[in-house]
């Protein structure tokens, strides 16, 4: 009476349900897109927090370069603070998109909170004793499209990546 509910019957009484052929490629058919979106996703991460930690290095070097009045034969400062910002970066970013801005207060207390920090690129060294906010900006691209998407804040597949130190002159 059950075998003749059952639809899965082959023509000698067996039962095909039982068949497992290929149900290993079925199963990696399924998994493989999160797989390796997850693999691929732990790489580009980790990318992303390894050149953020050098735009930190980076900018700690290029305050400390400005906050004792550093000069370098041929060039201009700003000149030279993208050349430090490029030699602690071990070359992950691109020199030409690295985004230098200096931007020289009166007293601490007259720096703009963050959502008001000023951006693109001016730099003022400053003076003597005179406060400074330096803040190094790069525009990270991702690698991977589906990762950008979902990653990137505006979903353009790219992240804007900042790091700022605040210092106060030398009396050079």
């Amino acid at each position: 009476m059950l075998s003749s509910l059952w639809p899965f019957k082959s023509r000698r009484g067996k039962v095909n349900a039982v068949d497992n052929k290929g149900a290993t490629a079925v199963e990696f058919a399924l998994i493989a897109p999160v797989f390796f979106l997850v693999f691929f996703g732990i790489f580009e991460v980790g990318a992303i927090l390894l050149v953020q930690t050098s735009l930190e290095t980076s900018i700690l070097q290029v305050s400390r370069f400005g906050r004792t009045g550093g000069s370098v034969a041929g060039q201009t400062s700003s000149q030279t603070a993208i050349a430090l910002a490029d030699q602690y970066s071990f070359g992950l970013v691109n020199p030409t998109n690295l985004v230098l801005t200096v931007t020289p207060y009166s007293s601490f207390s007259a720096m703009p909170t963050l959502a008001n920090a000023p951006t693109g690129g001016t730099q003022n060294f400053g003076t003597a004793n005179q406060d400074v906010l330096y803040t190094l900006s790069y525009n990270w691209t991702f690698f991977t499209p589906m990762l950008g998407t979902l990653l990137s804040p505006t979903g353009n597949g790219s992240i804007t990546l900042t790091a700022s130190a605040v210092v106060q002159n030398e009396p050079f």
